[in-house]
């Protein structure tokens, strides 16, 4: 006699919807109702093949049915290396002729890695994976001709591209054929957002292409110094920009002089086009270290700044880029107690005076002691600290965000300070003189420093965590 089904197919197909893909694929296994309802569930989310054996599986699994399961698939993650044609295994085949029959209606998001080998050996895969007509986003690279070739054929209507380009590839010479701004014509009337990695030449003038009408983000993360002119000719309505040089995080006390040379180089040039041909007049948001935007040479209105100063990061570099760009909000985040000596942020805010931005909002995270010269050196004590207060006493800033992380040792009986271990006794504070540290009380002592500041937030991480948020009363101004 067969079993009476306890819940209804439209109470289990709710329950699928939210179950792992686990317990949905055992569902699948012993409840018929659910063998076809939960094989499109499964393939509506999203898909990620890392390996051989998943990609063989996924494909058997999509062929069931008579491939029907391949028209609900929406997200698919392919970072996984196809055996080469020698090797006998069906897997390119089986994905080519998926590809070829049309079957991914709905397939909208595709994440493409090690796309250049991929291609190079299973050449046929290049024209399948053009013809999908159904893509609005795409990951893909390493980037390098084939690739390219197949963004030029591809027939959809891409909005969300992260382009990585193959690195070795002749970018100098081939700059008119492999610039992004000359590559993703096809999509010159649909893409709204980009984010390009490893691209570092510029585009001659006579080749810039026509304007893409409905850009409007611009990620640009490239192991050499950008010249911006093409995309600022190419992407007009950009809103929301981010920029990431070789020079990010990598300024040293040694090598500070001698990589000032190129980057204001850049930044001369950059300045002289925005001043011949125009620059960007819609920004809205833009992203970068202080070298990444000194470089750029901004000469705009932007509404909101974030700015990380690096280590060695030159406050200079920092004043330049306030004063030529007309910035309303500046949320500007610093890791070193330097940054607060007087050629710092004093410098900044004393040099800005009223011109300054309409709000400024400072995010400092610290770390007690710092490696120096094979050792590490307490660099936060309570009198930098007071110093740290002092040195914003006339500052601007209406937001403090204040994060102190100080590693903490084992004391031994000897009196010898070293990394703790579990098994051999009490976390004690690695900077002495940090362990009374109360956040509730430094958090007041800001507001009573500073009085412009109307938000502070105070955290202390170290053999206990602490954390304190002080508001400013508007109406008693304390």
């Amino acid at each position: 006699m067969a079993q009476k089904q306890l819940l209804p197919v439209d109470v289990l197909s709710q329950v699928a919807l939210f179950a792992e893909r686990s317990t949905l694929s055992a569902m699948m296994k012993t409840c018929h109702a659910l063998y076809h309802e939960g094989a499109k569930i499964m393939v509506r989310r999203r898909v990620v093949i890392v390996n051989i054996p998943d990609c063989v599986s996924f494909l058997a699994f999509l062929r069931a049915e008579d491939t029907s399961r391949c028209r609900f698939l929406q997200d698919l993650v392919l970072s996984v290396e196809l055996p080469r044609p020698a090797v006998p295994n069906p897997v390119s085949q089986h994905l080519y002729n998926l590809l070829e029959g049309r079957t991914f209606r709905c397939l909208t998001s595709l994440r493409l890695d090690n796309s250049e080998s991929v291609l190079s050996t299973h050449t046929k895969l290049a024209s399948s994976f053009s013809s999908l007509t159904s893509l609005t986003s795409l990951f893909i690279g390493p980037a390098g001709v084939l690739t390219l070739a197949l963004l030029t054929n591809l027939k959809s209507d891409l909005k969300y591209l992260v382009l990585k380009y193959q690195s070795g590839v002749d970018q100098i010479h081939r700059a008119s054929e492999l610039h992004p701004v000359i590559v993703l014509q096809p999509f010159r009337e649909s893409l709204e957002s980009l984010e390009v990695h490893g691209f570092d030449v510029t585009l001659d003038r006579a080749q810039f292409p026509s304007e893409y009408p409905h850009m409007q983000e611009l990620v640009l993360n490239s192991p050499d110094c950008p010249l911006l002119a093409p995309y600022i000719h190419a992407f007009p309505e950009v809103r929301n920009l981010s920029l990431t040089t070789v020079f990010a995080n990598r300024l040293t006390l040694d090598n500070i002089d001698f990589e000032y040379e190129f980057i204001n180089a850049y930044r001369l040039t950059n300045q002289d086009e925005q001043d011949v041909y125009g620059t960007w007049t819609k920004l809205e948001t833009v992203t970068g270290t202080v070298p990444d935007l000194y470089l750029a040479g901004f000469r705009c209105a932007i509404q909101v700044l974030y700015m990380t100063a690096c280590t060695w990061d030159p406050f200079e570099m920092a004043l330049d880029v306030l004063q030529d760009a007309s910035v309303s909000r500046l949320h500007l985040s610093v890791f070193t107690i330097a940054a607060f000596e007087d050629n710092g942020l004093p410098l900044v805010f004393k040099s800005l005076g009223d011109t300054g931005p309409d709000a400024l909002h400072l995010h400092v995270r610290l770390r007690a002691q710092e490696e120096y010269e094979d050792d590490t050196k307490i660099v936060v004590t309570p009198d930098s600290l007071n110093y740290l207060l002092q040195s914003l006493a006339s500052s601007p800033i209406q937001t403090f965000r204040f994060a102190l992380r100080c590693e903490y040792t084992n004391y031994t009986t000897a009196g010898v300070h070293k990394p703790f271990e579990a098994s051999e006794g009490p976390r004690v504070c690695g900077a002495q003189e940090l362990h009374a540290f109360d956040c509730d009380v430094f958090a007041r002592q800001v507001l009573e420093t500073v009085p412009a500041v109307q938000d502070v937030d105070v955290s202390f991480t170290c053999t206990r965590k602490q954390r304190a948020i002080v508001k400013r009363n508007a109406e008693s101004g304390k």
